[in-house]
């Protein structure tokens, strides 16, 4: 990643750039105003932290390492408040490409409080898994986006995002199945 300016002109530029936007993405996922100011704030001490760990490779986009971060970030916390509500659409489909070319997923962006609901089943069926992989799927199964979007989102190739979508419902599957099964002993 090549930005011009001295570091603190740099996180400058992108915090006036990209701070209302990452934002919006953390109210969006998490619902909560004060929470989402905190976790877009948070976002930039990370990227910080990591440009000045060497960590960011000359091809990553500063944006979507904090629309990761800030997706990242988002989801912890709703895993701290987060209980298997079943709102999350997960077709048990084989076949993730052909599904996802043919049909409308549905998902839960018709309606905030499904989303919500469908936010907090994905974070917990998300524990585990790589940031790129967790930020995908919320944009995919929660948002609503085509996987050409994810790919632009996060500068991948459609067909990177629909493999790694495809081995993701198979873990995420199973995940579900544990936590309907808890659920179920739980319940009353």
């Amino acid at each position: 990643m090549h930005m011009q300016g001295t570091p603190s002109q740099q996180i400058d530029d992108l915090y006036r750039r990209y701070c209302p936007s990452l934002y919006r993405r953390a109210r969006m996922l998490t619902g909560e105003p004060a929470e989402s100011k905190d976790l877009a704030h948070q976002a930039f001490v990370s990227f910080m932290e990591m440009m000045d760990e060497g960590a960011l490779s000359g091809e990553l986009k500063p944006y979507a390492v904090l629309f990761t971060i800030v997706t990242n970030k988002s989801v912890d916390r709703l895993r701290m408040r987060a209980r298997w509500t079943g709102k999350l659409d997960l077709r048990d489909d084989e076949d993730f490409e052909r599904t996802a070319c043919s049909l409308e997923v549905v998902t839960a962006h018709e309606g905030y409080l499904s989303r919500v609901d469908a936010a907090q089943d994905l974070a917990l069926l998300t524990q585990g898994e790589k940031p790129q992989v967790l930020t995908a799927a919320f944009l995919y199964f929660v948002e609503g986006h085509t996987l050409k979007q994810v790919g632009q989102v996060l500068s991948l190739s459609r067909q990177v995002v629909s493999e790694m979508l495809s081995q993701f419902l198979k873990r995420a599957r199973t995940r579900r199945d544990r936590l309907e099964a808890t659920a179920r002993v739980v319940s009353p």
